[in-house]
């Protein structure tokens, strides 16, 4: 009986790693600010509160050095009293709301382009300021379900402030760090600014219809021949399509 041939581990194919911001680049808008906006304005109270309050949020949500503890107040406005199984289960009524199918917010060429990775043998992992749950519920709504999600942190108490971990700009790779993945990536995929250490720890950069500022201040980062996708021009395709089909 003739041995197996012994394959040295540099000829042994290499997992490639692929993260995807969420926000922005799978779906659009700002699905935990939305959220936070659903809980807030579908009560009188919360709503009332909000508007009192403005005047001290605002400014301090608009200032870098104090927009987590703008944050967390929201946070705390939005789902005072909810116990995680409430809030759990709000998310994931929401997630439906804000990014269904019938919402057009994730164009079939970002499913596509990760369905791409995922059938080449890819790690595809979606990294996201967004808080858990929510995030999770989005992906699994827009089809991701399987895919492993990194996202800000979120620890609630049912009256209490809650604490927040956010995983963006330089907080995003500690929160990949701290699931396994290794820097740098191969591919990374982002619409904005805030994720250029992202951006930078990948070894293939991919800019997502990013607004024309923070293109050209990813260009001069990162070079101008980065690739940049237009997606947004699919999802617009999409809608239109999905209105004619109604009319006939």
């Amino acid at each position: 009986m003739s041995a197996a041939p012994i394959v040295a581990l540099s000829e042994v194919p290499r997992r490639q790693v692929v993260v995807f911001d969420l926000d922005g680049t799978l779906v659009a808008g700002d699905s935990f600010g939305a959220f936070l906006r659903h809980l807030i304005t579908r009560n009188l109270l919360r709503c009332a509160m909000a508007v009192v309050t403005v005047p001290v949020w605002l400014p301090a949500w608009l200032l870098p050095p104090t927009r987590l503890a703008a944050e967390r107040y929201l946070v705390w406005l939005a789902a005072a009293g909810m116990d995680e199984d409430a809030f759990a289960a709000a998310a994931g009524d929401f997630a439906t709301r804000h990014a269904g199918p019938a919402t057009g917010r994730a164009p079939a060429a970002a499913l596509e382009r990760v369905r791409e990775h995922r059938e080449a043998g890819d790690w595809v992992v979606v990294a996201t300021g967004c808080a858990s749950p929510l995030a999770q519920e989005v992906c699994t709504v827009i089809g991701l379900d399987g895919v492993d999600v990194v996202a800000s942190t979120l620890i609630r108490r049912r009256w209490g402030l809650p604490q927040a971990m956010p995983a963006r700009g330089e907080a995003k790779l500690r929160a990949l760090g701290a699931a396994g993945v290794a820097l740098p990536v191969d591919h990374a995929y982002s619409d904005s600014f805030s994720d250029l250490p992202l951006l930078r720890a990948a070894r293939t950069a991919h800019l997502v219809d990013p607004s024309p500022r923070d293109q050209a201040r990813l260009q001069r980062a990162l070079g101008k021949d980065i690739e940049v996708l237009r997606w947004a021009a699919f999802r617009g395709r999409e809608a239109r399509d999905r209105t004619r089909g109604s009319n006939q």
